[in-house]
């Protein structure tokens, strides 16, 4: 097996990983997204990626964007990605660099990281949340990923909630994403998230407080999902997620259920951090180049 590009476009930052066949970084950037016409986007993003796989053998590239995706893998995501909406960004990785490419949804190619060397790894069926400006979600069972019935990956970040602070672009009116995104947790607390968590471990009442509705918010949408899936693990990634021990503790009892209807997985943070998603696109990028034997491992990154 030969080394995979990952790319994790999202809609301020980009980041880029070279992983070699052992789960290895072996180089990685960061730019910025690209916010302008459409072809320089695009001959600004094959820019980075063959610097990166400058004095290597690639044999794909996979791409992990801010959805929606459509099932013919082009962005549809005008509000958070314009310059790549409606872009074939696979078929021009295809003419221009020569590798073969695939895309998916931002969500769907963090768990894959996490599945396959970070946080998932030995799990059966991986349930994995992105807690972030949205809410990230995908499903992963024994190494594939859960499909929508028209081949999409759905948007389960937007599911019906009993409580919510704003209306959502999606349509609802209490949607999961308002309710428990990163962005509704630093409206908790106030302020810098940094400085309320320092509180609460301190002891402050007020702060725990906050995290402890957090963990109850979260809990709103995640016990459906339980319910839907019944994984054998779930891991929390984003960055809300650092916090998991501020409101774990709230969160497990308000999944508490009676039998036969308890479902309770160990629920992990996430490990593979800001490198999870572009880690998880070269993972998907392997399904499209030859494959030569079994990928074990942790990640590591080189230097």
């Amino acid at each position: 097996m030969t080394a995979t590009l990952g790319v994790d476009l999202g809609g301020t930052g980009t980041r880029v990983v070279l992983l070699d066949p052992g789960g290895q970084v072996a180089r990685q950037a960061s730019v910025p997204t690209a916010v302008g016409e459409p072809g320089r986007a695009v001959a600004g993003l094959l820019v980075t990626l063959t610097d990166l796989a400058r004095g290597h053998e690639v044999s794909a590239a996979g791409i992990g964007a801010s959805g929606p995706i459509t099932a013919g893998g082009i962005i549809d995501n005008q509000a958070t990605l314009p310059a790549y909406t409606g872009v074939d960004l696979c078929r021009a990785v295809r003419q221009q660099a020569g590798w073969a490419c695939v895309i998916d949804n931002d969500a769907a190619a963090a768990a894959m990281g996490e599945y396959t060397y970070g946080a998932g790894r030995g799990s059966r069926t991986c349930l994995t949340v992105t807690l972030g400006t949205g809410i990230g979600v995908a499903v992963i069972s024994d190494g594939q990923l859960f499909r929508a019935g028209d081949g999409t990956h759905p948007e389960a970040g937007h599911i019906a909630v009993r409580d919510s602070p704003v209306s959502c672009y999606c349509g609802l009116a209490r949607c999961w994403e308002q309710a428990a995104s990163r962005t509704f947790l630093e409206g908790l607390v106030g302020g810098s998230l940094a400085t309320a968590a320092a509180a609460a471990r301190a002891g402050d009442a007020r702060a725990a407080r906050s995290f402890e509705r957090y963990g109850q918010q979260v809990a709103a949408g995640l016990g459906t999902l339980l319910t839907l899936f019944r994984p054998d693990r779930v891991v929390l990634g984003g960055s809300a997620a650092q916090y998991l021990d501020l409101f774990a503790g709230p969160l497990t009892a308000a999944l508490d259920r009676p039998p036969p209807y308890r479902w309770t997985p160990p629920i992990v943070a996430a490990e593979l951090g800001d490198l999870a998603g572009a880690v998880g696109a070269a993972v998907l990028a392997r399904s499209a180049a030859p494959v030569t034997g079994p990928v074990t491992g942790p990640v590591r990154s080189a230097g």
